[in-house]
């Protein structure tokens, strides 16, 4: 158990601290980074994990805040795999995700590579792309996914960009004047579809989806980042 612990702690480790180098150090890239280095320390001082009241405490609280997380990025996942599409809306919200640079992430190419094979079986559809310009990177978040589309094929006419938003919840709210007057499906990474569901619910678009798979290597960060992205959303709610 004392090993697993430590590569556990190994893992999360160098999955923050690779993604935060390559893109940013976020909150999920942080979180990932300080949950490692707890298993390590709850590896390397395992028997004081035993028997110190204090560290006891520590260590319940550590695993039931670990198991709340997983058990939420397990619902999120499982209900974002579920595609409501009919691919015969009228618009296609692509929301934006980080870049590298100008280049997109691996996240939001899944995301992308999505929205290429809707539109190869929609080609009435208008696509619009809604992400603005974050730290670190190039241009905004609109005009790389626009790139990426038109080197896949997709016509420029077919795209619009939404340039300024910097959060789900400005996704919607930027592109509802947009598609007020047709049917909408948003695409997503299938951990963030719940979440964008209900921002979509709040500025009053009726709304399909489709979840693209989310890679593995940043799969622990996006759902700690989206775990208490939800959290922080409750502003929205109340």
């Amino acid at each position: 158990m004392r090993f697993i612990i430590f590569i556990l702690g190994l893992l999360f480790s160098a999955i923050g601290l690779y993604l935060g180098y390559t893109s940013i150090m976020g909150i999920g890239e942080g979180f990932c980074v300080l949950i490692g280095i707890i298993f390590i320390l709850w590896s390397v001082f395992y028997d004081s994990f035993k028997t110190n009241k204090f560290l006891r405490f520590v260590k319940g609280m550590f695993v039931a805040g670990i198991s709340i997380i997983v058990i939420y990025s397990c619902v999120i996942c499982v209900l974002g795999s579920t595609d409501t599409a009919t691919y015969n809306e009228d618009y296609v919200i692509v929301l934006g995700a980080g870049l590298n640079g100008s280049e997109p992430s691996p996240a939001l190419e899944r995301r992308l590579d999505k929205t290429v094979e809707y539109m190869n079986r929609n080609q009435n559809a208008t696509v619009i792309v809604s992400g603005g310009q974050g730290p670190n990177e190039s241009i905004s978040e609109a005009q790389a996914m626009q790139l990426y589309l038109m080197d896949k094929g997709i016509d420029d006419d077919k795209i619009l960009l939404e340039t300024e938003s910097t959060s789900t919840y400005e996704n919607f709210s930027y592109t509802k004047d947009a598609v007020s007057d047709g049917s909408v499906v948003f695409i997503t990474n299938n951990f963030h579809v719940l979440r964008s569901s209900l921002m979509a619910q709040l500025n009053g678009i009726d709304t399909a989806h489709i979840g693209a798979s989310t890679p593995l290597t940043s799969l622990p960060a996006s759902c700690i980042r989206e775990f208490f992205a939800q959290i922080a959303a409750i502003r929205y709610y109340i």
